[in-house]
């Protein structure tokens, strides 16, 4: 059983955590109403997220036999037949938007949009040279969207671009690590790395840093002004994202869960923003 689970990838589902922010700046996530909602509608992206890990997995199954990590993957590995992993991403499906009637009318659209993201992503685009980033960076903004539907909540205009600055941050940085640590393995690994030159990555990895505090900045202020003492560890993480990046590691989800400085700073700053909204 837990080797099913593991193909699900689990740790992955902490992204999806976006889906609060709508109801957590608003100040109404402590709410009866939000918080019957919050269990399907994660339930329900986390099932649509792992229903397009295990597609991609399947469609990339031959190349992951050769990369230094992913080889291990259980598909890879065969040690889960192809028709199996494809029935079970079916079962998923079905049951993320079954759980969507749960959360919204119009929740199931959020989830639709995010699976034709990804699984466009994983058939054409993924070797298409900024349009991966962008797509990667449009997952995230999904999450932010589909948790201002799920609890009718509008997303600021500030916390969108916040959102998707922060998220293209994420995805050029995951992209340098891969650089850095494939070294001149990681052309074969990814093709769309063969067009990417490191000093391109490094100064999109510094402008989407530099553009998210601004943009953070001035969400904080518009949402409630005494956010704004957020701002400081806002850039204590990034730049400590940044800082790691440079040594390989730059997985989004792999820094956040391993990397103790960025998870203590991302714990303060949620006790923070706790502490000035619900007071």
């Amino acid at each position: 059983m837990f080797k099913y689970l593991s193909l699900f990838r689990p740790h992955q589902w902490i992204k999806n955590l976006l889906i609060l922010f709508p109801p957590l700046f608003g100040g109404t996530i402590a709410s009866a109403d939000v918080i019957l909602r919050i269990f399907p509608a994660l339930a329900a992206f986390s099932l649509a997220a792992s229903c397009s890990y295990i597609i991609n997995d399947i469609w990339d199954a031959e190349a992951d036999r050769n990369h230094v990590s992913k080889k291990n993957r259980l598909i890879a590995q065969r040690e889960i037949a192809i028709p199996v992993a494809g029935l079970l991403a079916f079962l998923l499906f079905t049951l993320s938007f079954s759980l969507s009637a749960l959360v919204s009318n119009l929740f199931w659209l959020y989830l639709a949009a995010y699976l034709a993201i990804s699984l466009s992503y994983t058939f054409f685009l993924k070797n298409v040279v900024i349009v991966d980033v962008f797509l990667i960076s449009a997952g995230f903004l999904v999450r932010v969207l589909s948790g201002g539907e799920a609890f009718g909540i509008e997303v600021s205009k500030w916390l969108f671009m916040t959102v998707f600055m922060v998220s293209l941050f994420l995805a050029a940085g995951k992209r340098a690590g891969e650089m850095i640590s494939m070294g001149k393995d990681a052309v074969i690994h990814r093709k769309s790395l063969s067009a990417y030159s490191s000093s391109f990555l490094e100064g999109t990895l510094w402008f989407s840093a530099s553009a998210s505090l601004v943009t953070y900045a001035l969400y904080t202020i518009e949402e409630r002004g005494e956010l704004f003492y957020t701002v400081p560890l806002a850039a204590f993480g990034m730049l400590r994202y940044i800082f790691i990046v440079k040594e390989g590691k730059g997985d989004p989800t792999d820094a956040l869960l391993k990397d103790w400085q960025i998870m203590f700073t991302g714990v303060i700053w949620l006790v923070v923003i706790g502490f000035i909204i619900y007071r």
